[in-house]
């Protein structure tokens, strides 16, 4: 199990990381697969490997979570396409970039690549959570998901 930490009197959190019926209610002020946390004090939430969907993610993007978006296509497959802020972060990269990259092991980040098939995000989640990274989401969709939703992508050079 991983530990996320809830801070604050309500805050949106990704239903499916955990699952509505064991971190609160339903609320119409997040959006559809996003859930309300009360809390008075600081709290833990255990949280189990989960994945985000479009609409939580666009979310979580909007409520300015902390949280860092990893890319983790590679190759023909990278088309210089990105969620905005996304970094690009491949499955198969040296453990000292990934943690030159990502120095907080507590940090929210979630992993894509292109689409329901594409195994990369999966493949780096896996391993960033082989080196010791206990809130990792992947975001299945993609960036074809992204796209087709209606978002923005940013555009980098390969």
């Amino acid at each position: 199990m991983k530990k996320l930490m809830v801070l604050g009197t309500a805050v949106c959190c990704v239903g499916l990381m955990v699952g509505c019926s064991s971190m609160g209610k339903q609320d119409n002020s997040c959006a559809p697969g996003v859930c309300v946390v009360s809390t008075t004090t600081t709290s833990y939430v255990q949280a189990k490997e989960g994945s985000v969907d479009t609409a939580s993610l666009m979310a979580m993007m909007r409520a300015k979570t902390p949280m860092t978006v990893l890319d983790a296509r590679v190759g023909q497959f990278d088309d210089g396409n990105r969620i905005p802020g996304a970094k690009a972060l491949a499955p198969d990269a040296p453990a000292e970039k990934v943690t030159s990259m990502l120095p907080d092991t507590q940090a929210l980040i979630v992993t894509y690549c292109v689409n329901l098939k594409c195994p990369a995000s999966s493949l780096l989640a896996k391993r960033l959570r082989q080196l010791g990274y206990s809130n990792v989401l992947e975001y299945h969709e993609g960036i074809e998901g992204w796209i087709a939703a209606g978002n923005a992508v940013e555009k980098t050079t390969r």
